[in-house]
This record gives structure tokens, C-alpha cells and sequence, in this order.
């Protein structure tokens, strides 16, 4: 009988965690999401190891998960993601050999660091053998308060994940390849509120990660500053109520499409860097899923400015859901969920 995992995202809104069983297709049968308080996890980091334990607690009585061991994610601007070629090694020495390889690469001392790679393939350099690899180093102090936090609510943590590596099997084309008239890579783009996670995969092996600094609360910000509202009032007009002897609804989108329009081109520039960068590079399509992806509006402003096919990414395409949801309730979870189930879908080292 195939065991099941646990994926625990905590992102600077809510935690979420999705308990997914493996076999021919992966199946969620449990997923649950708490809010967070603001100032808790701020830019995707944990500020309050003890505030975020207590909402993980209420998570798991929400959820009903049948086990307390987790794999966690992380993806903020404390991740370094870079592309390096090293002397080929056999993959034990290399791991034990690899934060002495890799300081010159990373602006963070190996020491500090938490490591992890990803083989891309072996190539050869005035006539000696390299490996390519994806190197990933996370600042340690982030991860251990990650960690504190889910000890906190009596989780054990049993794995460490990149949430774009997560992401790419949650919605990603991996494993069947792209099916398009044209071959391509694919780009998975996940708006959260303070963080947006770019990957770009060719058939599920990772060629670029990049983490951009910005989500759907900017465009809250820019409303609340715009039309001179509070925080809390932006947050509802973004989502369209309208509320007696606010601002117009009209008022709200163009300042809001303004804002997501400065931000998509941060994606866009992102894009054109990786295929600039990349030899013979293409990108053929791109999925977008994460909260700040439901902004209305966003998907058309993203097909205007993005010249390759654009689609929204269906978690529980991927990944069968046998949660009790309605259709209109499924279609609300499936972008904030992604990240949490591709956690409890095994990876390539899983």
C-alpha cells in the first residue's frame, strides 16, 4: 500500500498542508489552510516562530492529517539558486565535498548555509570531466526558524524542499512532455503575497529558478496608497466588494491593473533573462497558479505581454483530489494549494 506524505507550506498569508498518497497518479485526501496574523512570516520567512506553531496546531486539528512528519518548503530572497560546473565527482564526495566547491558561487558562507543539489547533466572542459549542476543554498537561520515553528506545533519535519522544484510537480508538464505545436520549455509562475517563485523545466528537470521579491499584496499596497484607504479596506476592494462610499470599482482595477502591470513586466524581464542567458533557450508555455494569480484581470494582462501560450495550472489535474469540495470551492483552492501538494509528491531524491 502506497504511504502517503505530507506537504507543509508556510507562506506569509497562511499555512497550508496537503496529505497526498503516491501510486499511477498522485491523490489528495486531505488539505487544509489557516491564516496567519500579519508580521508573522513576512517576505515568505518566519518572524514568529511560536505565532506560526500555534496556527500549524489549528491546521492539523482543521485537517485531520493521519501523520505529524512533513516535507517543508522554502522559497524567499534568503535561497540562492545559481547554475555551476564542477569537477565531476562521485555523488558522495561531492555532497561531502560541497560547501568547500561552492563559496566562490554563493554570497553566503558555506558554513551558514544549508546545501542541496540538483545533477543537470556532465560535459567535459580542456579535456576534463564536469558536472553541471543546480546548486541551492538556503541561509540556515531562515530554515531553523522554519523549523522551530512546525517543533513547535509537535511536526516533525523529515524533508527540505524548494517550493519551485514543488511547484513544477504540482502543475508542470513534467513528465509527458510539453504538448504544444512547438517544443519549448516550460515556465511555472506562482504569485503568492509577498513572494512570486519563477521555475523554468524542460520536461521536469529544472533550468532556471528565480524568486522575485513582490506578489498580490503590492497591488493591495498600491490601492490602499492610491485611492488613500486602509490595508484591510484594499484588500477587499482588490477582490471586488465594494463598500458604501468607497472608491469605484473602475478606480480600484485601474490602479490595480497599473500595479500588476509593473510587476508582470518583473516576469516578463525574468523570462527574457533566461533565454538570453541559455543557449538556443525557448519558452513555449507558461502556468500561473498562487493567490495573487486569481487578482481579476491578471491572466489577460499576462497573455498581453507575454508572447507564448498561457495557462492557469490545475493542482488537481496533476494530482487527484478526493477532498470533499464543492466545484467552485475546488477551483479556489487549487492555486494556493499547489505548492503544499507538489511537497507531497516525491521528487527525484525523494
Amino acid at each position: 500500500m502506497a504511504r502517503s506524505r505530507v506537504g507543509l507550506d508556510i507562506g506569509s498569508t497562511g499555512v497550508r498542508a496537503a496529505e497526498v498518497i503516491s501510486g499511477d497518479a498522485p491523490t489528495v485526501v486531505r488539505a487544509a489552510q489557516v491564516p496567519l496574523p500579519v508580521g508573522a512570516v513576512e517576505n515568505g520567512e518566519v518572524r514568529q516562530p511560536q505565532v506560526v506553531g500555534e496556527a500549524l496546531r489549528e491546521l492539523w486539528d482543521r485537517g485531520g492529517f493521519k501523520s505529524k512528519q512533513v516535507i517543508m518548503g522554502v522559497g524567499n530572497q534568503r535561497v540562492v539558486v545559481r547554475e555551476v560546473t564542477l569537477p565531476w565527482l562521485p555523488e558522495k564526495e561531492l555532497r561531502a565535498s560541497l560547501a568547500f566547491q561552492v563559496q566562490e558561487f554563493i554570497p553566503i558562507q558555506a558554513e551558514d548555509a544549508v546545501l542541496d543539489f540538483d545533477t543537470l547533466g556532465e560535459t567535459e572542459q580542456e579535456g576534463r570531466r564536469m558536472l553541471r549542476i543546480l546548486l541551492v543554498a538556503a541561509q540556515r537561520a531562515m530554515v531553523d526558524a522554519i523549523v522551530e515553528a512546525s517543533e513547535h506545533a509537535k511536526l516533525t519535519p523529515v524533508g527540505l524542499d524548494l517550493n519551485p522544484f514543488a511547484l513544477v510537480r504540482a502543475v508542470g508538464t513534467a513528465d509527458e512532455g510539453l504538448d504544444l505545436e512547438t517544443e519549448g520549455d516550460e515556465a511555472v509562475i506562482d504569485v503568492g503575497a509577498h513572494i512570486t517563485n519563477i521555475c523554468v523545466h524542460d520536461r521536469g528537470v529544472t533550468r532556471f529558478v528565480r524568486i522575485l521579491p513582490s506578489g498580490g499584496r503590492d497591488v493591495t499596497l498600491a490601492i490602499a496608497r492610491g485611492l488613500g484607504v486602509e490595508d484591510e479596506d484594499a484588500e477587499r476592494l482588490k477582490r471586488g466588494e465594494e463598500g458604501a462610499g468607497g472608491p469605484p470599482l473602475e478606480e480600484v482595477r485601474r490602479v490595480a491593473m497599473s500595479r500588476a502591470g509593473t510587476f508582470i513586466d518583473e516576469i516578463r524581464s525574468s523570462l527574457e533573462f533566461y533565454t538570453a542567458q541559455a543557449a538556443g533557450a525557448r519558452i513555449a508555455r507558461v502556468v500561473v497558479t498562487g493567490g495573487g494569480s486569481k487578482l481579476d484581470g491578471f491572466m489577460d494582462l499576462l497573455r498581453g505581454r507575454v508572447p507564448v501560450q498561457v495557462d492557469r495550472g490545475r493542482t488537481f489535474r496533476r494530482a487527484r483530489s478526493e477532498l470533499e469540495l464543492s466545484e467552485e470551492a475546488a477551483a479556489e483552492a487549487e492555486p494556493v494549494l499547489a505548492v503544499a501538494v507538489g511537497l507531497g509528491i516525491p521528487g527525484r531524491r525523494s
